[in-house]
């Protein structure tokens, strides 16, 4: 008797990825090892990747500002239709709430986004994609990875 797929089924679940805002700015800048984010982003199965709605804003204020290349609108739209936009829901709301509060009781304050984007990836079972380390490495249960700055 063969071993089936699955047989392995909670051990082959789809790794989920949520792109922090600094990464995407990363390639719409064109920053050192942009290339690299993007290769990830290509080679990423389908459905695993996302962005928090709040990243979303944060880039589309950035796009908004006058004299923006186009070409960072269309990436930045072809973006959206390969990945999953999160909501910010409840439960991450009260991820966020829990983070927020461990960071200013132990005087690790990282400002009023990322709390919330360190929340929605720890609510999604996601690892959080960021290049921003000084901040995210500051909160407890938080998996993170770097493809800017990948060896």
């Amino acid at each position: 008797m063969g071993i089936r797929t699955a047989d392995f089924g909670p051990y082959l679940q789809e790794v989920k990825y949520l792109l922090d805002t600094c990464i995407i700015a990363a390639v719409l800048n064109q920053e050192q090892g942009h290339r690299h984010i993007e290769d990830r982003i290509a080679s990423a199965r389908r459905g695993s990747l996302h962005i928090s709605a709040l990243t979303a804003v944060e880039v589309w204020v950035g796009l908004a500002r006058r004299r923006t290349p186009r070409a960072k609108n269309v990436w930045f739209d072809a973006l959206l239709r390969r990945t999953r936009v999160l909501a910010f829901d409840e439960a991450a709301a009260r991820q966020a709430f829990a983070v927020r509060r461990y960071l200013e009781q132990t005087g690790q304050e990282i400002g009023r986004m990322d709390p919330l984007i360190a929340a929605q990836a720890i609510t999604a079972g996601a690892v959080c994609v960021t290049d921003n380390l000084r901040h995210f490495l500051r909160v407890p249960g938080l998996t993170i990875e770097n493809w800017l700055r990948a060896t």
